[in-house]
């Protein structure tokens, strides 16, 4: 819960929509960019690049070109000297322990990964937690600001704390090109978290919601799970692409489970008044005080066209996995063979999200693991024209 906000001081964080490009709206002068933030799309990825990713994109996902040159800007104002080592200091160790206490399944997929990329991730980590830990808009802002401190090339490293979160995350700078986008829009996401009832008016509401919550943590962490291999459109959108589709994999597997658990309907309102489906109606099944909508036509085809949208997320995800080396290849793999076995586990149980969920983290992250150290997830050109359920994915 929302800690309540003294009289004069700061408003809480719900309902609050930060207007403009991310981050712009509480950005100070001393702390502006040496690269302008880019949502559109460039005349040369039309039809180019963003061809692997579905039609279906959010409005405000920036683009791949953007995101390359801010890698370049940190490549070049960080890393002068050569890429350096990211040890594990008191500030890391923190970060590791509150991941493997908070984030269990995703603490496991860093044991695939090098000493330098698990610290990396572990710090990457611990600065999403100090955004999501904030509890009215004066203390995301303070938070941002230290961010953007960060990133400011023109810092002298004798006023970074170097025993928290933000010297670690100046210490990852140096190794490897983490950027500030994606954290930007992270926040935003915070700041915009829907309240009880219906969450989304639209389709696009629900995937902006799914970049910001979960998109944007795969692009944090590319730079990092790439290493030193070169970074092109593909990979990048792969990187968002991954974490979009495990953000929708688990808001369709758990539609009644999220409702009971905080009031909040995940699903867009557009699409409830496409398939006549009332709100009293669907509160009543969420809460399984009815069971109308159980194998109704109406709830069926609801379901079918969401996870429609999954598909291709998941096939740009596999295909740009592949580019990545060793560990970071691994990792994605299993998180797409975790997204397939959940999309057909849904499918299995007639599309029935309505009563108890099952666990989308169990003991079979294990088999994921294991089968992925094996087998590519990347589907033939073939696959690619057509909607595959089951053990084949999407």
């Amino acid at each position: 819960a929302l800690a309540p906000t003294a009289p004069g001081s700061a408003p809480p964080l719900t309902h609050v929509h930060m207007e403009g490009p991310a981050g712009a709206a509480s950005a100070e002068p001393e702390f502006e960019d040496a690269l302008e933030f880019e949502d559109a799309r460039s005349d040369d990825e039309e039809g180019s690049g963003f061809a692997q990713l579905p039609t279906h994109l959010p409005s405000g996902m920036p683009s791949s070109a953007s995101l390359l040159a801010e890698m370049e800007v940190v490549r070049a104002t960080f890393q002068r000297g050569g890429a350096l080592p990211v040890p594990l200091t008191e500030a890391v160790a923190k970060c590791r322990d509150k991941m493997s206490s908070e984030a269990p399944p995703f603490f496991a997929f860093t044991r695939v990964l090098s000493e330098d990329q698990r610290h990396a991730v572990w710090i990457l980590f611990g600065v999403c937690q100090e955004l999501a830990s904030a509890t009215t808009m004066g203390e995301l802002n303070d938070v941002r600001r230290r961010l953007r401190r960060i990133f400011n090339p023109d810092l002298n490293s004798s006023e970074t704390d170097l025993i928290d979160v933000w010297g670690a995350l100046s210490t990852a700078l140096g190794r490897y090109t983490v950027i500030r986008r994606p954290f930007e829009d992270y926040a935003d996401g915070i700041a915009s978290r829907p309240g009880k009832g219906i969450a989304f008016e639209t389709v696009d509401d629900m995937l902006t919601f799914a970049y910001r919550n979960a998109g944007v943590v795969g692009l944090i962490s590319l730079p990092v799970l790439a290493e030193e291999v070169a970074l092109d459109p593909q990979v990048v959108e792969a990187s968002i692409a991954l974490g979009i589709a495990l953000e929708l994999t688990d808001m369709l597997n758990c539609v009644g489970h999220h409702f009971r658990l905080n009031g909040v309907c995940k699903l867009p309102r557009e699409c409830l008044v496409r398939h006549n489906i009332e709100f009293p109606e669907l509160e009543s099944n969420l809460l399984q005080h009815s069971t109308t909508l159980v194998e109704d036509p109406r709830w069926l085809a609801l379901m079918q066209e969401l996870l429609a949208l999954v598909g291709p997320f998941i096939r740009a995800a596999a295909c740009g996995g592949e580019k990545l080396p060793g560990g970071g290849r691994v990792a994605v793999r299993a998180a797409v063979r975790m997204c397939r076995r959940m999309l057909s586990r849904i499918e299995a149980r007639g599309y029935n999200s309505l009563g108890p969920h099952e666990e989308m983290f169990s003991w079979r992250i294990i088999g994921d693991m294991a089968g992925a150290v094996l087998y590519s997830e990347a589907e033939p050109p073939e696959a690619e024209s057509g909607v595959v359920w089951g053990q084949g994915g999407m």
